[in-house]
Order: structure tokens, then sequence, then C-alpha cells
């Protein structure tokens, strides 16, 4: 029998959660669908009932406050690419979404999308994290929440909504006029690659202190606790000895927890992520 799911069109908020609450039988959300349409297509899954979110322009919005970001769930992550702020405020997350897929991906693909979709390896996720972003859930209860990136991955394709909830949009504190970001990626070639290994970092000077956020190393998106701490505490200012940028991506090592699979051996992962992160490092703590 041909697959013929029924399809709803809201054009609100209140009207995707309407439409959530009215199906009894397993509706999903698409957007743009990179990921999804692809389930579908493999036969992997058969949602009865699709709500697209593509009419609903409250989920559209990057919204820049004096030091704080609000991403509508179906912002894209070429719309990331190409904005101003986001390249200056928090580059690690305009890095991230240029090395999602292809163009023709980066169009269409949504940055809550990436997100609920949970995978270790996303991108997007992975700066976000280090971002120290939070999701904004809506239920169909009428109850909303923010829950923090840490909290919100649970496991491969495991997250903290619930079938009937929706990702309004991803918030996070624009770091500081002077920090410093970037995004480093290891694949089995230049594009179009899942990440072998990822390393999101943002550099805080004035603090002294930084944030790592690694990617594709364990069953979720990790922070690198361990790494951080150890930069905080051996902080010298701008006379930071090359020994302390070893140490931090040997200490990164720890948060990680890496398996042998098709497209790399745990202990070549391990390897990576100290080179990777003592390279985000050494390109963003600069004199």
């Amino acid at each position: 029998m041909m697959y013929e799911p029924a399809w709803r069109f809201p054009r609100s908020i209140d009207d995707c959660l309407r439409a959530l609450s009215e199906s009894q039988d397993g509706a999903r959300l698409i957007a743009g669908g990179t990921d999804l349409a692809a389930r579908i297509a493999d036969r992997v899954e058969r949602p009865p009932v699709l709500v697209d979110l593509s009419r609903v322009e409250e989920l559209e919005a990057i919204e820049i406050g004096d030091d704080r970001a609000a991403l509508g769930a179906t912002v894209t992550h070429g719309a990331l690419v190409r904005s101003g702020v986001i390249a200056e405020r928090a580059e690690v997350l305009a890095m991230a979404c240029r090395h999602v897929g292809s163009p023709q991906i980066r169009a269409r693909g949504t940055i809550g999308g990436n997100v609920a979709n949970a995978s270790p390896a996303a991108d997007g996720a992975t700066a976000l994290l280090a971002l120290g972003a939070s999701v904004r859930i809506r239920t169909t209860d009428g109850d909303e929440s923010l829950v923090g990136a840490r909290d919100f991955f649970r496991g491969p394709g495991r997250c903290a909504l619930g079938s009937r909830d929706l990702l309004e949009a991803v918030e996070f504190e624009l770091p500081p006029p002077g920090a410093k970001s970037v995004y480093v990626k290891a694949g089995q070639r230049n594009a179009l690659a899942i990440a072998i290994v990822s390393v999101a970092a943002v550099y805080y000077p004035k603090e002294g202190r930084i944030s790592v956020a690694l990617g594709s190393v364990a069953p979720t998106p990790v922070r690198a606790d361990a790494a951080e701490r150890l930069f905080e505490q051996n902080w010298r200012g701008p006379d930071r000895p090359e020994e302390l940028l070893v140490a931090v991506g040997t200490e990164a090592v720890k948060a990680s927890c890496c398996m042998d699979d098709l497209r790399a051996t745990a202990s070549y992962r391990r390897r990576l992520v100290a080179v990777l992160t003592e390279r985000a490092l050494r390109e963003i703590c600069t004199v």
C-alpha cells in the first residue's frame, strides 16, 4: 500500500500544539525534512500525520538582544551562516553550520531539527553546547520550559522532547566582545562528512576561562569539564605556556567514551580529541 500521511499546515505556534494534541496516532513535526524525509524514504518511519512548520513565521526569527540570542526552531543553517551578529559574536555556531551537509542541505535544514535529532555528531548541537545554550520547549498542556543543552540530550536519537512537545527556540548568552570561538572537525573527507570527532571551543579572555564541547565521541555531545577546569586553574593571562594547551587537550580525552565503528577506531578518536582540542585552543587563545 502506498504511504500517504495526513498533512497539517499550522500558521502559529498555538496551531502547531493543537495539531499535535488532536493527532492520536503519532504525528511528527517536519520543517526542512532533511532527516525525516530520508527516514520516510527508507521506510524507517511512517508517521500517519505530518505537521509542517514551514508556514509558522514565529519559528523563523533570529532574535538578538544586548547579550542574548534566541533562534527559532526553523531558522536554517544557511541563515545562521549569513547572520552578521552570529558571525561576530558566536562564530563557533556559524562555523559549525558551514559544516552541515551541502549548500542545498544548509538552505533547508533547520537548527531545531539538528538539535531535536540528538545525533552525537550534530555540528550545530555541539557548538550550542559550547555556548551553554538552552532549549525552549512548549507542550500541548500549555506548559513552557527551558532545558539546558547538557540535560536536553539523552542518547543517540533521544532527547528531552516528548512526542507532543514543540521545540520552539534555542537560546544562549552571546559571548562578550573580545571573546573568541572556533569549530574544528575531522571527517573521512573534506566535505559532506559526518564528524569522526568535532570540537567547539569558546575563549573568554577577561574571565580566564574556556568552554569546550566534543561531538561524535560519546552517546551525546559532551562538555570537556576536566579540561576546562585545568585551563582555568593554570591560566596566567596572555602568557600561556604551550605546555598548558597540550595538557588541556590531553585532559579533554577524559570526557569521551569512544567506540570502534565504521568511521574510526576508539583509539584514533581519542587521539583526535587531544589534537583537535589543542589546535582549537591554539587558534583562539592568542596573545
